[in-house]
């Protein structure tokens, strides 16, 4: 009936109530009093759909500055357990502690008794915690295979992927975190192929620095966990694995995961033990290599904070994985690294994304961008409008064969959004160009894509776009990574289908300096193409030497490319 009557209330109503048992005091009988059936785990989120959690957390009415301070009593909605848990900052981040679980023998006096000399040593004389209290008890009860006297100072592998996750995963040799896509696919073969890594969500900041951040997980009506300590606790070594072979075909384990490494020392992790982990392995060539660059990213992190113990070097550098002969032991994308399209190929495949803009606005158009500049696919996701230069006048080159062309302006790749994030890049607006920018500017006309010019990138996503927040114009979802475009996958399927055109987009970088190199271009004059330097070309108006240069380049390629459109309905 109380459950019943709870969701019949509206919204303001509901809120009150919830205010109401926000704290409960800190006392045994207070807590028997609390009935799990009477309790609500549901709630409406921000689209105004009704969600379940698997638990709740009930604040305890303490003394701000006492030590109980952040602690809950964390109720189990299946199996109505009920443990004293804690929250508390460190190092920037939310953490949780599991107190202990409420039951006879084990109460509010017991819990005072455990968390006195827990807060006086790992806190200092302001309340901020210095230390953390779950890696204080890992360090109680973790195995490890070699007796050592510095053994306090080591980290066991697992504690180290715990650690490197929840600092981002920092760059080995330049300050700021790996990129979003980077984080991502390294994770996997670190943390992945677990139901843990559906609680993730990864995002770029204007940097390029990668960020992870928590997120619920729909599918299993599970509430986004408040720190990686609370998500490894739920999900801890060995379990939560994978098996649906749609998403796990190979049946893969992540390092995590494998009890035969993640329990002993970072140092005890040596080149043989990563060669012997890496030859185990299933999968392809490009699979294992992705895994030991996830394993160097860890080693070189564990040896920056000092947790191995005489590391001299990176036993990663020396470890040799050997690449097939044969295409079918490689990854399916992996056989067109060197191949390249005809001018033939490209201009169906062209006019074939034209004709397809209709059902995958914005996708079709990014990819154009792509084989006409051979620029990065991974970087022009990342473009936003403001990237966009018009310049006041368009310029008009005359070319070595007596024809002219004209550049409107340019298109600027900002430092955070290119592969080395060390400097910044841009490429010219020729004809072609603009009418491609045209196009994606009255995308914005087709109804039902009025409101996606609120949204700052060039190439939005109407498969991932909420419209509903769109329409309601949250600021902060708008501006976010989750409104821009990420994988044309599902448009490049039907290009390959229906055109019969082997290949990946990639290989419009090669195809485009093939081509120019066919047209009788030198490296000299492709190289500033496909990588000016807004370091050292950053305005028309104070670069007199190299820019008509590259416009010429840019007007010569753009001929090369051009072929008569056929023009999108």
């Amino acid at each position: 009936m109380i459950v019943a009557w709870f969701r019949l209330c509206t919204k303001l109503l509901r809120n009150e109530i919830m205010k109401t048992i926000t704290k409960i005091e800190f006392k045994d009988t207070a807590i028997a009093k609390i009935k799990v059936d009477e309790l609500e785990f549901s709630y409406t989120d921000k689209a105004s759909q009704i969600r379940h959690k698997d638990r709740l957390y009930i604040p305890f009415n303490v003394p701000k500055r006492s030590t109980l301070k952040g602690l809950k009593l964390c109720v189990h909605k299946n199996t109505s357990n009920k443990y004293f848990v804690i929250n508390f900052w460190f190092e920037k981040k939310a953490n949780l502690y599991k107190v202990g679980k409420y039951e006879d023998g084990f109460g509010t006096k017991e819990v005072e008794d455990k968390l006195l000399p827990i807060v006086r040593s790992h806190t200092d004389d302001n309340g901020h915690w210095i230390k953390n209290p779950n890696t204080t008890d890992r360090e109680k009860i973790r195995v490890i295979k070699k007796e050592d006297k510095i053994a306090i100072e080591r980290k066991t592998v697992n504690e180290g992927i715990e650690a490197l996750m929840n600092a981002d995963m920092p760059k080995i040799a330049s300050e700021g975190t790996l990129c979003a896509k980077s984080i991502r696919e390294q994770s996997r073969f670190l943390i992945g192929y677990d139901k843990r890594t559906g609680f993730l969500s990864y995002s770029d900041d204007d940097n390029g620095n990668g960020h992870v951040s928590f997120r619920p997980n729909y599918k299993s009506r599970s509430i986004a966990p408040v720190s990686w300590s609370e998500l490894f606790e739920k999900y801890p070594s060995g379990s939560g694995m994978i098996k649906d072979k749609k998403k796990n075909k190979n049946g893969q384990v992540s390092l995590y995961d494998n009890q035969d490494y993640g329990k002993q020392y970072i140092d005890e992790f040596d080149k043989k033990q990563i060669q012997n982990y890496i030859n185990s392995l299933g999968g392809t060539y490009s699979y294992k290599k992705g895994c030991l660059t996830a394993i160097k990213t860890l080693w070189n992190f564990c040896n920056d904070k000092g947790w191995l113990n005489n590391a001299e070097y990176d036993p990663t550098k020396t470890i040799k994985i050997k690449r097939p002969t044969k295409y079918s032991d490689l990854a399916v994308n992996t056989s067109y690294n060197d191949k390249s399209f005809s001018r033939t190929q490209l201009q169906t495949v062209l006019s074939k994304l034209q004709e397809l803009t209709s059902n995958y606005p914005f996708a079709s158009e990014n990819v154009q961008l792509v084989f006409l500049t051979g620029q990065r696919q991974e970087e022009t996701y990342k473009l936003k409008k403001k990237d966009l230069e018009w310049w006041n006048e368009p310029v008009h080159v005359q070319l070595d064969n007596g024809t002219t062309e004209t550049i409107y302006g340019k298109i600027n790749f900002q430092k955070g959004i290119t592969k080395r994030r060390n400097k910044g890049k841009f490429y010219l607006i020729n004809q072609d160009i603009k009418d491609l920018l045209d196009r994606v500017e009255a995308i914005y006309k087709r109804p039902g894509y009025e409101n996606y010019k609120l949204v700052p990138w060039l190439f939005p996503s109407p498969t991932r776009i909420d419209s509903k927040r769109l329409n309601n114009q949250e600021g902060a979802y708008i501006k976010s990574n989750l409104t821009r475009l990420r994988s044309t996958k599902g448009l490049w399927e039907r290009v390959r289908t229906e055109t019969g055109i082997l290949g990946v987009v990639r290989m419009a970088r090669k195809t485009l300096i093939s081509l120019g190199k066919d047209a009788g271009l030198t490296n000299k004059q492709l190289k500033p193409l496909s990588n000016h330097d807004q370091e050292r070309t950053m305005d028309i108006n104070y670069d007199k030497s190299q820019l008509p240069d590259i416009m010429k380049a840019c007007g010569t390629v753009a001929q090369i490319l051009r072929f008569p459109n056929k023009k999108a309905g």
